[in-house]
């Protein structure tokens, strides 16, 4: 059934995305539905003839499906009237996902039998029933009152943010996949967020601000003032609504990028691991089955005493120093840290603190605790640890016990 829902999910974006556009173009639907099909029947064959992809191939494949929906954006800004741009809208949205949907029916095939292909064309049959029981209303909808020619390609390389590519197979948004593409090139996650955002956001702005700077009616002949403010008021009306989509488009992008940014950058929040004091000192290896403290990431430990539970952080800054600490600042409830990228970020107030100002006192930091390091091997006085933990959040702290 896995394939059936791939299928039909698929068939039904698609079909959103066809019937948007004759929608908007009546006068061209035969030449829309027309194209729809032989695009979708081209990107389905082209798999077939060349599965399995393998090596530059399947990169190169994977990579113009994704990034053939920044070249709707950008087409967007020399677009005019004519019929050509809906139908280069439904070549760039539809040919590359249909043949990544005939690749993955494929190898959902040799691993479950000829059945798959059974359950699929049942999915896009029943998808292909639903896009014609719609055509039906069509006439009921007035779409171009809320779109133009640029708009409409932007919203719908928005909705292919949001509901294409292979977020279904592989859990790798198309704007994710964008940005990694742009950190591969510029090694930097800034530059490449900043990059991967003038990509999505330069085009609905653009248009947005032409669409806005659209000559108001000339009213001068217009004596009577009813008259003029029912002008000026269609005139608003007209502007607000083809404005929409481009602000549904926009926010879509924003929420797009804010995810693809998570999915870079995942909290990382460890399970403090156990230490015991012997004679006083708090041993950690630098090194272990768990991992090496030059990987960047933090690590935390806890101790227990006279039934409180102390928490420690120890880490491998950029420059890399090893600092260590408690899992508590001086001035928020001990509540702990989690790490993103380059930040840790304080549970309780959600501040972000670049890892190269761990082992500075005071804010939000981390309280720093003092070590030694012999070898490969960090030692920490407990009472030092204590000591500092009361002085800053109390003696026996309930925020600070397990």
């Amino acid at each position: 059934m896995t394939s059936f829902n791939i299928a039909l999910q698929e068939t039904i974006e698609f079909s959103l995305i066809v019937l948007l556009l004759i929608s908007i173009y009546k006068e061209y639907s035969r030449i829309l539905i027309t194209s729809a099909i032989l695009v979708i029947i081209s990107g389905t064959l082209i798999t077939f003839i060349n599965y399995p992809l393998t090596g530059l191939l399947e990169k190169a494949y994977s990579s113009f499906m994704f990034y053939s929906f920044v070249m709707i954006l950008f087409l967007s800004l020399v677009s005019g009237e004519h019929v050509i741009f809906p139908v280069i809208c439904i070549v760039l949205s539809l040919f590359f996902p249909s043949a990544q949907l005939a690749a993955v029916l494929i190898a959902e095939a040799s691993l479950t039998g000829i059945s798959t292909y059974l359950y699929s064309t049942i999915g896009i049959s029943t998808g292909t029933l639903l896009f014609i029981a719609c055509l039906g209303h069509l006439s009921k909808l007035k779409l171009k009152r809320f779109f133009r020619t640029d708009s409409v390609m932007i919203f719908i390389a928005a909705f292919c943010f949001l509901f294409g590519g292979l977020d279904k197979f592989d859990s790798t948004s198309i704007i994710t996949y964008l940005q990694q593409g742009i950190l591969n090139v510029l090694a930097s996650p800034r530059l490449a967020m900043a990059v991967t955002a003038l990509l999505l956001f330069t085009p609905p702005v653009f248009v947005f601000i032409k669409l806005l700077l659209t000559p108001e009616p000339v009213t001068d002949s217009i004596e009577v003032k009813a008259e003029k403010r029912k002008v000026l008021a269609i005139y608003i009306g007209e502007l607000i609504r083809k404005g929409t989509p481009l602000l549904i488009a926009l926010l879509v992008s924003i929420v797009m990028l804010h995810a693809a940014n998570l999915a870079m950058n995942p909290l990382f929040d460890p399970e403090p691991i156990p230490v015991i004091a012997e004679e006083g000192q708090i041993k950690i290896p630098l090194a272990d089955h768990r991992g090496d403290i030059s990987d960047g990431r933090i690590r935390k430990y806890s101790f227990r005493d006279k039934g409180s539970v102390y928490r420690l952080i120890v880490l491998m800054r950029p420059d890399s120093e090893i600092v260590a600490a408690l899992d508590a600042c001086e001035i928020c409830p001990p509540t702990g840290y989690v790490q993103r990228g380059e930040h840790v970020i304080c549970k309780y107030c959600s501040t972000p603190i670049p890892l190269q100002s761990l082992g500075q006192p005071g804010g939000c930091n981390p309280i720093p605790v003092n070590f030694t390091r012999k070898g490969d091997t960090l030692v920490l006085n407990k009472d030092n640890i204590i000591a500092i933990h009361n002085k800053w959040l109390g003696e026996g702290s309930t925020s600070s016990r397990h």
